[in-house]
């Protein structure tokens, strides 16, 4: 991968994450605020009305303890002429008739006002709600409010209000919030811009370093003096180069003393065969052509190593971050999603949360891994095989289900094995991640992925189904090949499935093979069983 294909795609990925992350809270915040004023504003309204209520019970209270209805109709119609922002008012006595009150009319009916909630007429409480009025024929606010006179209820209040306040003041707040929101939305892009330069700096000069010392040039070291993980893998990185270079040293002076022991052999005999001198003659040369050749011989040694110890760091870093990469991506998206279809809640949340730090702890980790990279051996431990898949699924799990993916799987038995648990749990999820890439790309309606494990002899086996259609009989004996793909550029590297059966074959002595079936493909993978 060249400098800047490498520096795109980690600046690129860094900043969409980050981005996405502020613009979402950002977007929460401004969501709630938005809510909490639009309740303050209908609070005010609320008080309002309860005021010109208050105003009225305490003006009338007389008028409504002998029933003088002429005496509280003209009191209350002057009262909505006075106050513009009254639609309507409805005078409602408990046992009575209701006057319904509006500019310039008025009414006298019976018994139009009737609550139907039960319960609420039991609590005589006031009561507010934006709602159609039938009579007016369009929105109004409505609020009715219980009188009550020497502790006995007389009857309600119902107003009904203009909405024409309430509407301004909204675009008054819709508007500011989109100025506001404009401002944050770039504020957001330089932030993120800046956090993602400065996490993907120090990759980048890694990744210019490991350019230069493939030219051949040792003599390069990585400046990175930060205490995190990627100044732990610098450190380690100019370790490893270190030692290369010790080697390449040794290499070459081995070199020289066997050109010397070489050139001291070549005059001896040249002393000694004098009698031989046309064979002498025919020896230098033949001499001079073999130092040549081990020169060769030790120099294309020597790259072979460096290219061989970089190659293979360089090749896990990218395919060990690519997958949790990838499924951070698809969290944070989850995330959104969620949101914008209004099934954002604290459980969902939270199980989002969980499922990041698990991924960024597992990036953690591999950088753990790179720095114990050139110690002779890593630890073989003993791990049960529903744990290890388990690890899998929940790297996995919410891709599957927000793709209606169904993965179907029964551990009716415990299966100890050995090898290295954490390999075996990538193993799992590249397979499942192909199947699932093979249900999506080949548009599988009630896609599905069924998984059983069973024990027999001296082995654990994991066989991994799906209904994507299967491998093409031309492909399928190729694709454990290194970087065979079938999927288009940048949606694939054709590495992960030669990286796990080198874990599977190579490293826990097991092995990996796929077949096809009816409905689609199928793979066995094979680990011995921990024999107690």
């Amino acid at each position: 991968m060249s400098i800047k294909n490498f520096k795109n795609t980690i600046f690129l990925k860094v900043f969409l994450l980050i981005f996405m992350a502020i613009f979402l809270v950002l977007s929460i915040f401004s969501y709630e605020v938005t809510r909490l004023q639009k309740e303050s504003i209908l609070e005010t309204i609320q008080s309002q009305a309860k005021s010109m209520a208050d105003s009225i019970i305490f003006s009338n209270s007389e008028f409504m303890i002998i029933d003088d209805e002429i005496k509280i109709l003209e009191f209350v119609y002057d009262f909505v002429q006075v106050n513009k922002v009254i639609e309507q008012l409805i005078v409602s006595r408990r046992n009575g008739n209701d006057l319904l009150i509006q500019v310039n009319k008025w009414e006298l009916k019976e018994n139009t006002i009737k609550v139907d909630d039960k319960d609420q007429v039991k609590e005589e409480k006031e009561r507010y709600s934006i709602g159609f009025s039938k009579s007016l024929n369009k929105n109004v606010f409505k609020y009715s409010y219980p009188v009550y006179l020497t502790a006995i209820h007389w009857g309600w209040l119902h107003f009904e209000l203009s909405l024409d306040e309430y509407n301004k003041k909204l675009n008054s707040m819709y508007n500011q919030f989109l100025l506001l929101a404009i401002i944050i939305f770039f504020s957001t892009l330089i932030v993120s811009f800046l956090i993602a330069k400065m996490v993907s700096r120090p990759i980048v000069k890694l990744e210019e370093i490991s350019e230069k010392i493939y030219s051949g040039d040792l003599s390069k070291r990585v400046n990175v003096k930060s205490t995190d993980e990627i100044g732990k893998l610098s450190i380690t990185f100019n370790k490893m180069i270190d030692r290369l270079e010790k080697s390449q040293l040794e290499l070459r002076k081995s070199h020289f003393q066997l050109e010397s022991r070489v050139q001291e052999r070549t005059d001896e005999l040249e002393n000694k065969s004098k009698q031989l001198k046309e064979l002498n003659d025919n020896l230098e040369s033949r001499v001079q052509d073999e130092i040549s050749k081990r020169q060769k011989q030790e120099q294309l040694l020597i790259q072979q190593s460096k290219l061989a110890a970089m190659g293979e760091m360089i090749g896990n870093i990218a395919h060990q971050w690519r997958q949790p990469l990838n499924a951070l991506g698809l969290v944070i998206q989850n995330i959104q999603l969620s949101y914008m279809m209004d099934e954002m809640n604290e459980e969902f949340l939270d199980k989002s949360v969980e499922k990041a730090n698990l991924l960024t702890k597992s990036m953690s980790k591999t950088i753990d891994d790179f720095r114990n990279f050139f110690k002779p051996n890593k630890e073989i431990t003993e791990f049960k095989l529903d744990v290890a898949i388990n690890n899998s699924f929940e790297l996995i799990g919410s891709t599957l289900n927000h793709n209606n993916i169904e993965l179907e799987y029964d551990f009716n038995e415990e299966i100890v094995v050995i090898g290295f648990p954490n390999e075996f749990s990538q193993v799992i999820l590249n397979i499942l991640t192909n199947s699932k890439d093979a249900i999506l790309e080949n548009k599988i309606k009630n896609g599905k992925i069924t998984l059983e494990i069973k024990k027999c002899s001296d082995y654990g086996y994991v066989t991994i189904k799906d209904n994507a259609g299967g491998i093409a009989l031309n492909i399928i004996n190729k694709i454990f090949d290194p970087y065979f793909t079938t999927k288009e550029e940048g949606k694939g590297t054709g590495i992960g499935l030669y990286m796990s059966k080198i874990i599977i074959e190579k490293n826990m002595n097991g092995q990996l093979s796929v077949d096809n079936t009816n409905l689609g493909a199928m793979f066995t993978v094979k680990v011995p069983l921990c024999i107690i």
